[in-house]
């Protein structure tokens, strides 16, 4: 049986709290959802939190409570998900693309800045497979900062932790994220005035679009388990990255002194991608392309140009690394990484 590139680290604690919200009989918006809310706005900073059941939609909302109207710019990098520039054209945006260090994936902060004019809506900030800005000496651009923690939640750098910085954040929480509740988001507001806009958004939906407590549960439990997690990644990436530095491929490296919660493995492929794909394949280890489902892989023409992105998207694939793969996968990968072609 082929070790899958993710999977969810769902244990019996976690199982447990879902269990205890079933036989409750009250699995809608609830205590749960109420408890991980609160969680989300302690360790982000924030006035306010809301669990939503879609990414989509989340993002959307969020635009909204920006008030960004047609003809406005959005800044982006091309590697974030594409739902993004699905949002971005149905609102009738003008999305701009800034290309991203080769080495973290994310571009430099003052490139943002170099974008920004008097037609500027917003501006996204999403660290990708963990790698956070250094938000020390950065000023506020002076329009709205939507801040993605996805792929970044619980990443410290310079003292200052993933969702402590943008306007509005917003947190993915499907089932290969660092913390899943199986499906859904979280949105959340940092200042009075963005709290009240979007509760006055969310008074056009009805409750069908909130997080239910069944999925709250799940995820107000794996926060409890997360230090004990990020513990285990590191643990195991440390093998890992022994192992790759053996041959002559590279991979995504942030400052090595700062917390990086590690997502996943990306490797940079030195040689044929689709060979080194199916040598881990036939050692039943599942690999994909690290930027899958990107901007970058819709078809825009001369939109992006941004030449670091494009190589980054050929020749950045993932490896599973995960705190359930245990140690005889973890074992079996480390010697993949070490031998690979």
């Amino acid at each position: 049986m082929s070790i899958p590139v993710f999977r969810p680290s769902i244990k019996r604690k976690e199982m447990d709290s879902v269990l205890s919200c079933m036989v409750s009989d009250h699995i809608g918006p609830g205590q749960y959802s109420e408890q991980l809310i609160e969680e989300f706005k302690q360790i982000c900073e924030v006035k306010s939190c809301t669990l939503l059941r879609e990414y989509e939609r989340t993002i959307e909302i969020a635009f909204q409570t920006l008030q960004l109207n047609a003809g406005m710019e959005f800044i982006l990098s091309p590697l974030v998900p594409e739902t993004y520039l699905h949002v971005i054209r149905k609102m009738e945006l003008i999305p701009i693309f800034i290309d991203v260090n080769p080495m973290t994936a994310v571009p430099d902060l003052d490139d943002f800045l170099d974008k920004v004019n008097e037609n500027t809506g917003a501006l996204l900030l999403m660290g990708m497979f963990g790698y956070q800005w250094d938000f020390s000496e950065w000023e506020h651009p002076g329009v709205p900062v939507i801040e993605d923690i996805s792929f970044s939640y619980g990443s410290v750098v310079s003292r200052i932790p993933a969702g402590h910085t943008g306007d509005l954040v917003l947190m993915r929480l499907e089932a290969s994220d660092l913390i899943t509740t199986g499906g859904g988001s979280a949105l959340m507001a940092r200042n009075k005035a963005q709290c009240d806009r979007l509760q006055d958004e969310l008074k056009n939906f009805d409750e069908t679009i909130l997080l239910s407590d069944m999925n709250a549960a799940l995820g107000f439990s794996q926060i409890k388990e997360f230090e004990k997690n990020f513990e285990l990644r590191e643990e195991i990436y440390k093998l890992f990255l022994s192992s790759l530095q053996k041959g002559k491929h590279g991979y995504l490296n942030g400052n090595s002194e700062e917390r990086i919660i590690r997502s996943s493995l990306p490797v940079l492929v030195k040689g044929n991608r689709q060979e080194i794909q199916k040598y881990a394949q036939k050692k039943n280890v599942e690999t994909s392309l690290a930027f899958k489902g990107c901007c970058l892989e819709e078809e825009l023409g001369d939109l992006i140009v941004c030449p670091v992105a494009e190589t980054l998207i050929l020749n950045c694939i993932l490896f599973p690394l995960y705190p359930s793969l245990g140690k005889t996968n973890s074992e079996s990968i480390a010697r993949i990484l070490a031998t690979l072609p």
